[in-house]
């Protein structure tokens, strides 16, 4: 049986998952214990709002973050101290970044971009890491992609970005 072009088109596009819809980090995997360029992907606004924040939450565990600065946007790290410091590169370390947010824009529904940072990944291979997002726009709507999958949820509607740490 022969189909045709669209029809095949459109098969594929319902069995797509939707995939693209959410907040995600580029890479997907990095090493452990390193420093790493992460991309946080901001794909849309809020039901047609314009996006004027990204909050990144970072997990335990990430000592390190240095966010890129963007025109037009404002940023805020916040501290965590530490209950154990540990020695680092240029003395002992005493905190580590709780959050990052990009505050400003505005980021246009019709269009996305990347925030991004370098950060320092917990020497923890094979696991996930979950960095929890908030995305403000412009009327006061929101959206948070906190959602972590597990067995009673697989495929969560508004997942969390992740960064798998790679096996050794």
């Amino acid at each position: 049986m022969i189909r045709s072009l669209p029809a095949l088109l459109a098969a594929a596009l319902l069995a797509a998952p939707p995939a693209l819809a959410h907040v995600t980090l580029d890479p997907a995997e990095a090493a452990a214990n390193a420093s790493v360029r992460v991309a946080f992907r901001v794909p849309h606004g809020c039901a047609g709002a314009a996006t004027t924040a990204i909050e990144v939450t970072l997990p335990e565990g990430v000592t390190m973050a240095r966010p890129m600065p963007k025109p037009g946007w404002t940023l805020e790290v916040d501290i965590r101290p530490l209950a154990r410091p540990f020695p680092g590169p240029h003395g002992l370390i005493r905190e580590s970044p709780a959050a990052v947010a990009w505050r400003g824009g505005p980021l246009a529904d019709a269009h996305y971009d990347e925030f991004v940072m370098i950060l320092r990944t917990p020497d923890r291979p094979a696991e996930t890491l979950h960095f929890p997002v908030m995305q403000r726009c412009e009327g006061g709507a929101s959206h948070a992609w906190t959602e972590v999958a597990d067995a009673a949820n697989p495929r969560p509607r508004s997942p969390a970005a992740t960064l798998r740490l790679a096996p050794r």
